[in-house]
């Protein structure tokens, strides 16, 4: 994979990206390059920038400095709708300020990034589970949700709001998903579903994920990008990664490893 992407430009380039908060730098120079065609795994400990590299791709954070690239042309010199056609954002968190069905919100990801045109004329919002059944059915399926259609979010369980916060991200077939913790509130059986999904459609859909379970980036990511005090330290393959020594040196804990039956896991200890 690393050769094949060496071959081309990235999809997405961060180039110095720098951010302060209340006078607090919380990114220092952030430079990555994101490929089609890859899974990237973000990790670093708490505090480390991640979600505040994200939300700057994502047009989340505005009030940034450095520059950013998508498809080799400035972020900046995009509409904002065609950002957000290009680049697909699943925040860490999501709490709606009204009582959504999932049905609601599948219907909203799908008009994402329409222009401010065509939403002129006003028009009820009345998805119904089966008018969204029969245009998201594969994807509905695939991520285990075509019972939930009706369910209102607020009454679906950690697991289950994840699950469809990503099919809301991947409904409009968006060209980089950028994905902050998309593991954290499933359960074993279904981190690893979340995980192969992504991986699976990486070749139509590449994805920069945050991830603090570097077992699930190791076995499943294509490269992983390390970052520490808001900058990222290194970025290399998954054998590059685990073979370095970084980890320990950002986290403060010594890693053990142990060969399982897909690679090398990490163990702290």
């Amino acid at each position: 994979m690393t050769q094949a992407i060496a071959t081309y430009s990235p999809l997405a380039r961060l180039s110095d990206l720098r951010l302060a908060k209340a006078g607090r730098p919380v990114l220092n120079g952030v430079t990555l390059d994101v490929f089609a065609g890859e899974l990237l795994a973000l990790v670093g400990p708490n505090g480390a920038g991640k979600s505040s590299a994200l939300k700057c791709l994502g047009g989340v954070e505005a009030a940034w400095s450095g520059r950013i690239e998508l498809e080799g042309r400035p972020f900046v010199d995009f509409p904002a709708n065609e950002r957000a056609r290009r680049i697909a954002y699943l925040p860490q968190f999501f709490a709606p300020h009204w009582e959504p069905s999932v049905a609601d919100l599948l219907d909203i990801g799908q008009r994402r990034g329409l222009s401010a045109l065509r939403w002129s004329t006003p028009r009820r919002l009345e998805p119904t589970a089966r008018n969204i059944l029969e245009r998201l059915g594969g994807l509905l399926q695939d991520l285990e949700l075509t019972e939930l259609l009706e369910r209102h979010f607020a009454s679906l369980s950690g697991g289950e709001r994840a699950r469809v916060l990503l099919a809301q991200a991947l409904i409009t077939g968006p060209s980089l998903l950028l994905a902050d913790e998309p593991t954290a509130s499933l359960d074993p059986a279904h981190q690893l579903r979340t995980m192969q999904y992504l991986r699976q459609c990486r070749t139509e859909i590449a994805s920069l994920v945050v991830l603090h379970d570097l077992n699930l980036a190791l076995r499943f990511a294509d490269r992983i990008a390390v970052m520490a005090e808001g900058r990222v330290v290194v970025c290399g393959t998954n054998e590059e990664i685990a073979a370095s020594g970084v980890l320990t040196e950002v986290f403060g804990v010594r890693f053990e490893a142990h060969l399982t039956s897909w690679g090398r896991a990490l163990l702290p200890s």
